[in-house]
């Protein structure tokens, strides 16, 4: 093997990306899946490649289906999002950065606002290297035109041109489903410039829009953060947000609380 850089040999492919999403026995997924191709038109197969220590690779190996949401421009923030996290300690989907609706052929959401949405049935599996390479075939497509493309080639971009992600703030919460009086974990990321050692106020609002939890939590130096809180006992059973602000810069995600 060369003695390059081999992070500036992956990078120098010019790649698009898709949001990949799954749902088992924990609930539904999303991720983030730079090698994803179209490999044949008749019939339509799609080839994804994911590390075995994803969790998407075990779930659609359950499910024998998955499905395939081309990233859009206005998807850069939540194509990040989903690479950043696992499914093992997030539930991303929670995250008001992703509008799902149901599939007609699969179990799994699809996920709005994608340049693509396919239906897969997984028909082969291959390991390839370091990762498996799964085939499916589509069963049911959309395609929105009025959607840009986006071409991951040191860094994303329009065909060319950087595309910045706009500063905001990106949340879920996990469980997204949970009992009163049990624990829950808010995972976000600031985005943006100066994003670093910022403070966050972390607010639980019931259906109704009261605060019945609120912490402080501060971000690293990649402007993450994660903070705990406890669904108080007598939560009302119904939809939560849990809410995240810096400033004027607000976040959320969703809760639902069983009865």
């Amino acid at each position: 093997m060369s003695s390059g850089n081999l992070r500036d040999a992956f990078r120098a492919f010019t790649t698009s990306c898709a949001l990949i999403t799954t749902d088992g026995p924990q609930g539904p997924n999303v991720m983030a899946a730079e090698w994803t191709f179209n490999v044949s038109y008749n019939p339509f197969l799609i080839l994804v490649a994911i590390d075995p220590g994803n969790r998407t690779h075990d779930m659609i190996l359950e499910a024998k289906e998955f499905g395939v949401n081309l990233v859009s421009e206005e998807q850069i923030a939540a194509m990040g999002f989903a690479g950043h996290y696992s499914k093992t300690d997030t539930d991303k989907l929670s995250s008001e950065a992703f509008t799902t609706y149901p599939a007609t052929r699969i179990r799994a959401p699809l996920v709005r606002g994608a340049l693509l949405n396919a239906e897969c049935r997984l028909v082969a599996h291959y390991p390839m290297g370091d990762h498996t390479a799964f085939l499916g075939e589509v069963l049911e497509f959309s395609v929105d035109p009025e959607k840009a493309p986006v071409v991951l080639h040191h860094g994303s971009h329009r065909l060319g041109e950087r595309i910045a992600r706009e500063p905001g703030v990106l949340v879920a919460v996990t469980p997204m489903r949970a009992r009163a009086g049990s624990r829950v974990v808010l995972t976000g990321e600031l985005t943006g410039p100066d994003r670093a050692g910022q403070t966050a106020e972390v607010t639980l609002r019931d259906p109704g829009g009261n605060a019945t939890a609120s912490a402080k939590a501060v971000t690293d130096g990649e402007g993450s953060l994660r903070v705990e809180l406890e669904v108080p006992p007598a939560a009302l059973a119904g939809r939560h947000v849990a809410e995240v602000r810096f400033g004027e810069r607000k976040g959320v995600a969703y809760l639902d609380v069983l009865p």
